[in-house]
């Protein structure tokens, strides 16, 4: 039988390593993603272990209110928003990472624009909107919860964000404008 996040880290909350080793096997991989594409790939394995390290720290905080892996996901924003804050890193300057298979193919289909690219314009937090939502498939509640911000603050960074990377596609850097 596979048992549950909420189970798993019932206890891990009493002091049992192995539920948390099943847990971290769940959703590191995505955890890791996560931050790559927010914070960079060269932070990215630093921000997951912390992250995990303040999951097992805190593991009884965690009530099943939603799913295991938002609460996991809400911990590695705020340890990324820690660690800019504290210097360790320039969330400014932050290079996302993305696998060579994703880009985006614009619809004339002449051009492929890297990802990579697109998202390292935006700013972390609209980063962020979008790769909860349009990358990793959260809702637009489950991602505001993640980023411990409003729905509709959530929402309009999230579609600033994408009029951003529209304006990008439609009118690459160096391409003359005829008006």
């Amino acid at each position: 039988m596979n048992e549950d996040d909420f189970a798993l880290n019932q206890r891990a909350a009493s002091g049992d390593r192995r539920a948390f080793t099943v847990l971290v096997g769940r959703h590191e991989a995505r955890l890791r993603g996560f931050l790559a594409r927010v914070a960079g790939a060269d932070a990215a394995d630093d921000l997951a272990q912390e992250a995990f390290l303040r999951a097992w720290r805190n593991a009884a905080r965690f009530r099943g209110d939603g799913s295991y892996r938002g609460w996991l996901f809400s911990i590695g924003w705020r340890v990324f928003i820690d660690a800019t804050r504290r210097g360790r890193m320039d969330r400014a300057t932050a290079t996302p990472w993305m696998p060579a298979a994703d880009l985006v193919v614009p619809a004339d289909g002449d051009a492929r624009v890297d990802a990579a690219r697109l998202l390292a314009a935006l700013d972390p937090l609209e980063r962020a909107c979008v790769i909860l939502c349009h990358g990793q498939g959260w809702s637009h509640r489950e991602a505001a919860a993640i980023l411990a911000m409003p729905l509709g603050s959530l929402k309009s960074r999230l579609a600033r964000a994408v009029r951003r990377c529209d304006a990008m596609l439609n009118n690459p850097p160096g391409e003359a404008t005829h008006g």
